[in-house]
């Protein structure tokens, strides 16, 4: 569905929401940030990208290097040792603390380990040389807001990626649980959050879902 569609059938889904109390603008807000919660809880935007590698560097904020970055995804990041690219072991600075405890005062290296901290990505050790494109991201991408009427979730441009049309009652029942406390509906609210989240993990299960791909091939992908 496009913008305007979206807008429309909210208006229709929820009683009391007409133009005078909620405007269209209020409405937009709601779907963008809609389509942002799932497109973060389901990584539906892979992406990938590749950054350099600042010699002695051990921190680099991922708004910078990656720009629409919003959700680490498998299969994380990747490290150019001159030769080959090699997969780092994903962790966290509780985790690094608790088995690694002097990584902080570790000599540069070749990076073994990383954690993402909200904007930031640490590697362990620090790089001990500078390479163009010598990091290599996994992650999900942030959409991109849908301004005009005949844009669409995700792509915010007049492109439908149909894929992700599935999400559409998903927006709707998202619109409904935020839109209900503005109408002093607190009790629909609560009920609606239920229904998005279910809405929203029912059509998950049916993105990920690969029927050309064998069992044996997908237990390993989930696994992996």
């Amino acid at each position: 569905m496009t913008l305007v569609n979206l807008i429309t059938l909210s208006r229709a889904y929820i009683p009391g929401a007409k133009a005078t109390v909620i405007t269209d603008d209020v409405l937009k807000l709601i779907i963008n940030s809609a389509v942002i919660d799932i497109a973060a809880y389901t990584r539906c935007l892979k992406k990938n990208k590749k950054f350099a590698v600042v010699a002695d560097q051990s921190e680099y904020n991922l708004s910078s290097v990656i720009g629409d970055y919003l959700v680490a995804d498998k299969p994380g990041l990747w490290w150019n040792d001159g030769d080959q690219w090699m997969p780092l072991g994903a962790s966290t600075l509780a985790l690094l603390d608790k088995d690694r405890p002097i990584w902080r005062d570790e000599d540069s290296g070749d990076p073994e380990e990383y954690s993402i901290n909200g904007d930031v990505l640490t590697t362990v050790p620090a790089p001990d040389t500078s390479l163009v494109d010598g990091f290599w991201l996994y992650y999900g991408g942030k959409p991109v807001d849908m301004v005009s009427n005949d844009q669409y979730p995700f792509t915010g441009s007049t492109t439908e990626y149909t894929h992700l049309s599935i999400f559409d009652w998903c927006i709707i029942k998202f619109v409904a649980w935020k839109v209900n406390p503005m109408l002093n509906k607190d009790q629909d609210a609560t009920i609606f959050k239920v229904e998005y989240e279910q809405e929203r993990e029912e059509k998950f299960i049916i993105f990920k879902s690969r029927p050309d791909i064998s069992k044996d091939a997908r237990m390993i992908g989930l696994g992996g």
